[in-house]
């Protein structure tokens, strides 16, 4: 059970007026496997595990290897999956028929480019700034099926919001049949109006897709609130669940429209099994419980299953923090580097400045370095971060990751650092 991992300080954790605000944060960052003297601002690529979290994936792995039978029992002919998919569409804001479970957004953006119907000459309408992971499935589809893709250029940062909702506007035509794009994009942590724009999808008859990767965990909000028909998300970054889990929402009027990619039975998409015969909602006996979109879009979950049985510890964490007071805290230290970043010489913010426009990414430029040149050199003194190039959008930036586990003289130990590079490249 969950319980049996659950520590005894994070009874702690549940403080709404602890007496150091700073002491709180550092038992939170006890409850991660960091390396000792590690500045770790690397979030938006992989967020380190809980230490409950590594303890729980480890005992079912051996409980699979121990006694397959029981442990398949004990948590597939059982309401462990059902009751796990009701307790993550309560986090995220769905119902638990709308919930899937994959390896992570990846995956599910792949679900969902290859299983609409789309016919030649409909369009794609996504951004230049988009991960690998959320424009090449649309891009496949474009070579196999001979849709077109549009990627418009968003300025970076972006002024507004507005301006953001003005530039999709323009890019639609009467072809577009799906809007694609990020909820907070990679590259310049820009925070997306998703609501405005799945708005604008929905008047235009156009499907709206979210790319979900850098907000479950990080951002305080509900995807029923956000009015798109499909999100795709990761839970080993800013949840921080065990690498290789993650989510697509499919929303409930959305699911006769989504084929399945991976098929080991007729559930969601034929009413027979492989004789013709009529067995009810799936022939896969264990799975009669499971919620409509996870029958249909996780034929998989058998093999990977033992993930998902922990990551309930990651959203417990969150909850007996708060997801209101996480943002705040991501947000603060999101500001301080910012700050930090406008005081050194020769140093660009490619991120915006509003604080409503981002929230937990910082990208920028320092002085005459190579991104790459910057990263290394900062890696190889224990400070992790990340560039990232988009060389078709003359886009190349380092980029800080905050999460709760950072602290104030991390972010002053990565800004001397950094200071110091730059300073001697001058």
């Amino acid at each position: 059970a969950a319980a049996d991992f659950i520590p005894h300080d994070w009874l702690q954790l549940a403080e709404t007026n602890p007496q150091s605000e700073e002491a709180y944060w550092q038992m939170v960052k006890r409850q991660f496997f960091l390396e000792d003297g590690l500045v770790y601002l690397n979030s938006g690529t992989f967020g380190p595990t809980l230490r409950v979290v590594y303890d729980a994936v480890t005992r079912n792995l051996r409980d699979l290897g121990g006694n397959y039978n029981a442990y398949f029992r004990r948590n597939y002919v059982s309401d462990v999956i059902p009751a796990f998919t009701r307790q993550l569409a309560g986090f995220v804001g769905a119902k638990p028929d709308e919930i899937a479970l994959t390896s992570g957004t990846t995956e599910a953006m792949n679900y969902i480019a290859n299983g609409l119907d789309l016919k030649p000459g409909d369009e794609i309408l996504t951004t230049k700034h988009e991960h690998l992971g959320g424009i090449y499935p649309w891009l496949l589809k474009a070579k196999r099926y001979g849709v077109t893709v549009k990627q418009i250029d968003l300025k970076t940062p972006p002024a507004s919001q507005d301006e953001i909702v003005e530039q999709f506007k323009r890019a639609f035509t009467p072809r577009t049949k799906v809007l694609s794009f990020c909820h907070l994009q990679y590259t310049d942590g820009a925070l997306m109006p998703v609501k405005e724009l799945c708005a604008l999808a929905r008047s235009k008859g156009a499907l709206s897709v979210i790319d979900g990767a850098q907000s479950v965990g990080m951002l305080d909000f509900k995807i029923s609130d956000l009015g798109c028909d499909f999100y795709a998300a990761s839970l080993h970054k800013w949840l921080t669940g065990p690498y290789g889990t993650g989510l697509l929402y499919v929303r409930d009027e959305m699911r006769d429209r989504l084929w399945p990619t991976l098929a080991l039975s007729f559930s969601g998409w034929d009413t027979v099994d492989r004789d013709g015969q009529s067995v009810g909602v799936t022939d896969i006996t264990y799975a009669k419980n499971w919620s409509k979109a996870l029958l249909k879009y996780s034929s998989n979950l058998e093999y990977y299953g033992g993930l998902f049985f922990t990551v309930a510890l990651a959203l417990d964490f969150q909850q007996l923090i708060g997801r209101e007071r996480i943002e705040k805290r991501i947000r603060s230290l999101a500001e301080k580097v910012k700050r930090g970043l406008q005081e050194l010489p020769n140093t660009k913010l490619h991120s915006p400045v509003d604080n409503t426009l981002t929230a937990g990414l910082i990208s920028f430029r320092a002085g005459a370095l190579k991104t790459e040149e910057l990263y290394a050199q900062m890696r190889d003194k224990k400070v992790v971060t990340r560039y990232i190039k988009h060389p078709g959008m003359n886009f190349d930036v380092n980029r800080f990751s905050t999460h709760i586990f950072n602290t104030p003289d991390e972010i002053d130990a990565a800004l001397a650092m950094l200071r110091e590079t730059v300073g001697s490249r001058q």
